[in-house]
Parts: structure tokens; sequence; C-alpha cells
């Protein structure tokens, strides 16, 4: 057999940059130059990807003259808007890294990681601090930005498939934020998984990196008119106006923000916005909250898949019939949050939490059906390095001394069932240890008392001088609570019977992932107000 390929137009020659981000816009530009890439709610203005990738172009060659080098890391902050879109593409077309740094992290972590990013250029609307030393780049207006000549460039190959093309910082929950570099390898298995997906058109984006990738797929990228994209502060009835206005096919969301959409349905009878998929995940997610979304949008496909930093969404996937009938059947029993079966160019195993990393093998390590121990994750969609931070690398990613693959460690614990299926119980971090003996896993307690009360969020504490268990709720929660079920349930999990507890306000948050509770300021509220309590009764 011979294979024969013909010459190809001088105008594709040099197609390709090595950054998928990139590339895959400049294939939309070519194929469908005139389609909208991106909409800024706020304004009503877009771009065409004919058009995204040209201001990219031009805020690239702005962006070296302002001082940044190919080949470096510039730190990127500030609103979810068009001007930030043209900012990070135009970074990738001069071989340049956008770190997106939280705006919102206490300074001395910002500091940190400027200081570990080695930046030059901080892209950003805000004012700088002087004594940062880095040079204000200034985005507003590059999505406006127009040249005399808008002739594309003649892309050459600029980085490797695991070359970095941009870097997320996780939430800091376990400690300092680390620096997760995504390459070309990571994103463009994400690009394959969720391009199946040919029903979507429009991906409302309520993640930055998410609008990135989402022009990448081809799909109208929709920038929402928000203030802050944190969760408990967005504002719902505006959301829900611009998926109605620019279209949502596609919408992920933390669990929070799709649990006040569903109560803002209900309670103003608005129309349910057109969603084709919508999408969530975490800890705090509830078989009761699944239930009442997929009730609230009956035409919508409700899915939850799993994924971190530093593994891409989804490692696995289950969507919302699966879930809501497990969630009544075993979370109803403690058997935690399921996760589902394991997505494509993905692999999970579940490991002793304290393995070995100097000698690992997932075949020796791997623990039997249903028994818990930490989640560890391989694959394509899955990282290899953190940035510059060996001490934590060598012990969260395992390289197989067998078959040579990395896993990562999730410092998440769960476990597979019999069919195959991944469950979590709760993060590594967060064990209850008792003095007496027997581990506590707040994640599953709470959500199989949630899935009695109907609660869509609480926090399991436990205090440790009164050796005693707490099931807290927010002021403004629906929860209908019987201590009986809640006892019963606890007896046939075998853990200890609950004290339950309804907080003034809502549960405080952790600052530095908004959507997770903050468990150990919910504890000290808790004992404060025992005490408080006590003393009333002395």
């Amino acid at each position: 057999m011979i294979i024969s390929t013909r010459s190809r137009p001088k105008d594709t020659m040099n197609r390709f940059t090595g950054n998928v981000l990139l590339d895959e816009l400049i294939a939309s530009a070519r194929a469908r130059p005139h389609v909208t890439a991106v909409v800024e709610a706020k304004t009503g203005r877009s771009l065409s990807f004919e058009e995204l990738l040209a201001r990219a172009a031009t805020a690239g060659r702005s962006m070296v003259a302002a001082g940044a080098r190919p080949g470096s890391n510039v730190v990127v902050t500030g609103a979810l808007d068009l001007d930030f879109v043209v900012a990070c593409f135009g970074a990738f077309t001069e071989n340049i890294t956008p770190a997106l740094l939280d705006p919102n992290s206490p300074e001395a972590t910002l500091r940190q990681c400027i200081d570990e990013l080695e930046a030059t250029v901080w892209v950003t609307t805000s004012k700088l601090d002087d004594t940062l030393g880095l040079t204000h780049f200034d985005p507003t207006g590059l999505a406006a930005l127009t040249t005399a000549e808008e002739a594309e460039p003649r892309w050459s190959p600029t980085c490797d498939v695991l070359d970095p093309i941009l870097m997320l910082y996780t939430s800091g929950t376990t400690g300092i934020p680390k620096g997760v570099p995504w390459a070309s390898r990571e994103l463009s298995s994400q690009i394959r998984y969720y391009s199946a997906a040919t029903e979507v058109q429009t991906e409302f984006c309520l993640f930055p990196h998410l609008a990135l990738v989402a022009i990448a797929i081809g799909r109208t990228a929709v920038l929402p008119d928000v203030t802050t994209l944190q969760p408990l502060k967005i504002p719902i009835d505006s959301v829900h106006r611009q998926m109605m206005k620019h279209g949502c096919d596609y919408v992920f969301a933390s669990p929070l923000v799709w649990d006040r959409l569903v109560r803002f349905l209900e309670e103003s009878g608005e129309e349910a916005p057109p969603i084709k998929i919508a999408a969530t995940a975490g800890s705090a997610l509830s078989g009761r909250l699944i239930e009442r979304i997929s009730s609230t949008l009956p035409r919508t496909t409700v899915r939850i898949p799993f994924a971190s930093t530093e593994a891409v969404m989804p490692i696995t996937v289950i969507d919302a019939p699966e879930f809501v009938y497990l969630s009544k059947t075993r979370t109803y029993a403690g058997a935690g949050v399921p996760l589902g079966a394991v997505a494509d160019e993905m692999s999970v195993g579940v490991v002793p939490i304290e393995s070995d990393e100097s000698d690992f093998s997932i075949g020796r390590s791997s623990l039997a059906s249903m028994e818990v121990g930490e989640i560890v994750v391989t694959g394509s969609r899955v990282t290899r390095t953190y940035f510059r931070r060996p001490d934590v690398e060598c012990h969260a990613k395992l390289r197989d001394v067998v078959t040579e693959r990395v896993w990562h460690r999730t410092a998440d614990l769960g476990y597979i069932d019999d069919k195959g299926r991944l469950w979590f119980v709760c993060r590594k971090k967060d064990v209850i240890r008792r003095a007496g003996g027997g581990d506590l896993y707040p994640d599953a307690l709470e959500q199989m008392w949630n899935m009695a009360t109907g609660a869509s969020i609480s926090a399991v504490v436990y205090s440790e001088p009164s050796d005693e268990l707490f099931y807290v709720l927010p002021g403004d929660s629906v929860a209908e609570v019987d201590e009986f079920v809640l006892n019963l349930q606890a007896d046939r999990a075998d853990v200890p019977r609950p004290t339950v507890v309804t907080l003034s306000g809502s549960l405080p948050a952790d600052v530095r992932h908004n959507s997770k509770v903050d468990r150990p300021s919910v504890l000290r509220i808790v004992e404060s107000q025992q005490e408080a309590n006590e003393g009333v009764r002395g």
C-alpha cells in the first residue's frame, strides 16, 4: 500500500505552534472566521474567532514591548472579560505562560507566588504596589484594539507538548498555594473529551480558565457580568437573565451556585434557562441537591465530573439518575459520595494513605474493593509536576517502578466498589481521629444526614474535649430535622449520634476556597455557643 500526501497550500504552512489552546484558535479562525468566539455579557460586545486571533497577536506584541519575555511567565488577575481573554491568548502568541492568581489571596501569599514565578509583568487593571518590582500591563481596551494590518502572522512551532502553556494555582487549603503547570498534553486530552458533546454551542463561563478551553473547543464562551466569581456573592437573578439572553448550553458551576439558582427559580417562578448540560463537582455535593437541579431543569442533563487542579476534568463522571439512586441507597447509609466510572484516557486506584513513594507500584499497593484509602490517578489529563516545588512533587507524584507511569496523589480518601465505581469519603486532612479509635469521615457523614434532612449544605465537626459530634446547619437551611432518624442512621453506620446545631447565619466559607465550608471556624463557633449555653444553665 502506498500512502501519498499532496503538498499543502502555502497559507496553511506553519500551522501549529505547539500550544494547543492557540492552535485550536488558529484552526477555528481559518475554518470559521466569522463565528462568534466570545461574548461579554456586560457590554454585549463580541469577537469572532478571526477577530480574537488578530487582537491576540497585537496584544502579544504589546506585552513583549512592556517587558514580558518569550518563554517566561506573566501574572494575570482581574475581571473575566474580553480584555482578559485577549490578554491570555496574546501571551500564547509570544510563547508566554499566563499564571492565573486569585487577587483575593493574602498579600504574603501573592508575594510568595510572584517571587516563585520570577515574572516581570503583571496583567491587571488594578494599581500595583511599587515594591513588587513588576511592570504593570493594563489590558483595558485590548479587545477593541485594531491595527492597520491584520494579516495573520506565519505561525511557527514555539513549544513542546510537555511545556507549560497555562499556570493555575491550587486553592491552598492544605497550605501555601502550589503552581500547577498545564501543558498541551493535558489540555489536548480535555479538548478531545469535551468536543464529543457536539450539541453544545455556547458555554456560560464562571471560571476564567474554562473560558479559554471553551474557545479552544470551538464553543462560544459567554463571559458573565459579575463583580466577583465567589459562589455566595454571584448575583443569581442577574446571571439568570444573562443566561437567557446570551446562551448557556453548557454550564459548570459549584454546588452553591446551583443551589442558589434552583432556589431563585423556585421562588421567582422565572423560566428555567435552556441549559443542555449542567455540570458540578465538589465535596459539598448532595443527592438532594442533584435531585432538585434535575427537577427544576427537566430538559437538562445533570453531570458530575471529578477532578482537581492537578488532574484536569474529568477523572470520573456520573450522571444525575445514577448519582441520585446511589445517594438514596448507599450515601444514606454512610457510604460516601459516588463519583462514578473512570473517564476515557484516565485510570484510578486506591492505595494506603501513607504509601512509600520510593518503591511505589500500583500493582502491589492497590487496596481491595470497598477498602478506604487515598485516591490516586494517572492518565493523559494528569499533570506531571508542580512549579518549582520539588518537595511537594516527590510526595504527590508517585512513579510506578514497574510501569514508569506517574500517579498523582489527590489527598482525597475513598474506595472503589464492587462495580468499579469510585467513591469519595473526605479529604485526607479532614479525617476525624477519635481518642477511643475509629476514624470518622465528615463528608460522608454530612451527605448521609443531608439525605435524611434535605439540607443542601451542612458541616460535621468534632469536639475532642467533650468527645461530641455536631451536625451543623446554616440559619437559612430548609432542612427538616428528625433526630430519631439521624440517630438511627448513626447507629447503622456505627458512628456517634450527632448533636444538631443551627447557626444564626451562613456557614463560614474557607477564604482560600470559597466553595468549601471552613470546618475549623464552624467548630469554634459551635464550641463558643456550647460554652455560652453552659454558662446560662450554670
